[in-house]
């Protein structure tokens, strides 16, 4: 019970160290904004153009234009310095959503267009975020990426909670005003942050290097490497690409067959989805207080795409919404070990000045995954639900470890990171 105890505080700690606590906190109360924005938007385009393909066209302009802007936004990130970026992106931000009011009475394209680029606005500035996280951070990188990942989560989960509840309440025009005033918020919280020397770096605490939960101390040069990625870097894109696809086919097909259930209640989508939400939040805690040191990553990701597989295949073995609620709660506790040792085992082999460029490559993995499984789901049509959910997980089971054991391993060197 102490160790545990002790633990849960350590991953209390990036919220309350002052290397961390305002830059986390401006990032998830950005987050919270995305979430808000990702539910308003699709609800103000389909209100104010009653029409499916906008409302659908929103989704993949999203996607597209996130992609595009992750990649521009990772690279200048490593070359700027990453307060200045994240302050300029909050404002800019702020006053896109403001002009959205307006434009909902008078234009319906242009709201439809603003509306796609403010939801993939995120992606330019998540990559800064998420490096100066760990370039601020890097003596415990276990504690900040369970943390990171933990506010992730709920505010995922917050997010479109309140921006539904808002539409509701007060329409588009409250919805995107307490939208606009999220970025305000992270605004000001960033603003009170003291940026110490390091092109390029957010800090406010001298430079150390120490062992850290996480597991390998870091001396991999990302750049240097002829044309190869660390060994972790490339487990952790692919085992990101399988679980975003595998989720992406997951949640689609989900819909349908929920609703086909013969006993399921209207609300069974939304209680499987907050199911996953509360065992990610149970995993990611596990993961956090739990001692990785010695446990390859490679290991890890196997284990896990194969539990990911299996779990999805047992989510239909009986056709109740229970069982289904059941396993995605299983679900999301699988995912709290790849999430925060892969988080932290590629945060310590990557130099600071290429943080960013990776989160972001990483970012666009996930999406690369995700865009995949909307192609699949289109193209089986009107294929058994039941029998795609069990050959996608029996496939997903074999594949993905195939593709994750063939990767080189990762060293077990511990050297320094080096300075930059």
């Amino acid at each position: 019970m102490t160790s545990r105890w002790e633990g849960t505080r350590q991953l209390i700690r990036p919220f309350t160290d002052q290397r961390s606590r305002r830059l986390l906190a401006a990032f998830l109360t950005s987050e919270l904004g995305d979430g808000i924005t990702a539910v308003v938007v699709p609800l103000g385009v389909y209100a104010v153009s009653d029409s499916v393909v906008a409302l659908a066209s929103t989704f993949l302009g999203r996607m597209l234009f996130g992609s595009l802007f992750a990649a521009v936004g990772g690279t200048i990130a490593d070359f700027v310095d990453r307060r200045v970026l994240l302050l300029g992106s909050y404002m800019v931000r702020a006053v896109l959503v403001a002009a959205l009011i307006p434009l909902s009475e008078a234009n319906t394209v242009a709201f439809t267009v603003l509306g796609v680029l403010v939801g993939a606005a995120g992606s330019f500035d998540n990559p800064a975020a998420e490096s100066a996280l760990r370039t601020a951070y890097r003596h415990d990188l276990q504690s900040l990426a369970a943390a990171r990942k933990t506010g992730k989560t709920v505010s995922q989960m917050v997010g479109p909670a309140i921006g539904g509840l808002l539409f509701g309440l007060g329409g588009l025009t409250l919805a995107l005003g307490i939208n606009v005033l999220t970025f305000v918020v992270a605004l000001a919280l960033l603003g009170f942050k003291r940026l110490a020397p390091g092109k390029g770096h957010m800090m406010s605490g001298p430079r150390k290097v120490a062992p850290q939960n996480g597991g390998l101390g870091g001396a991999s040069r990302l750049g240097s490497y002829k044309g190869q990625l660390p060994p972790e870097v490339s487990m952790a894109f692919v085992s990101s690409a399988g679980a975003s696809f595998l989720v992406a086919v997951a949640t689609v097909l989900a819909v349908p067959y929920l609703a086909n259930l013969p006993d399921a209640p209207a609300g069974a989508y939304g209680y499987a989805l907050a199911a996953y939400s509360v065992g990610a939040l149970l995993g990611l805690w596990l993961a956090g207080i739990g001692t990785w040191v010695n446990v390859r990553l490679k290991s890890i990701l196997i284990f896990s795409a194969v539990a990911f597989g299996l779990i999805t295949m047992v989510s239909v073995s009986i056709p109740r919404w229970e069982i289904f609620a059941a396993a995605w709660f299983l679900w999301g506790i699988a995912f709290g070990p790849e999430d925060v040792v892969s988080d932290s085992r590629v945060a310590s082999v990557v130099t600071d000045r290429w943080l960013a460029r990776v989160y972001a490559a990483w970012s666009i993995v996930g999406k690369m995954g995700a865009a995949g499984a909307y192609v699949l789901v289109i193209a089986i049509g009107d294929l058994d639900i039941q029998f795609g959910f069990v050959t996608i997980g029996l496939l997903y089971a074999i594949i993905i470890p195939a593709l994750i054991i063939v990767l080189p391993k990762e060293t077990r060197e511990r050297t320094p990171l080096p300075k930059t």
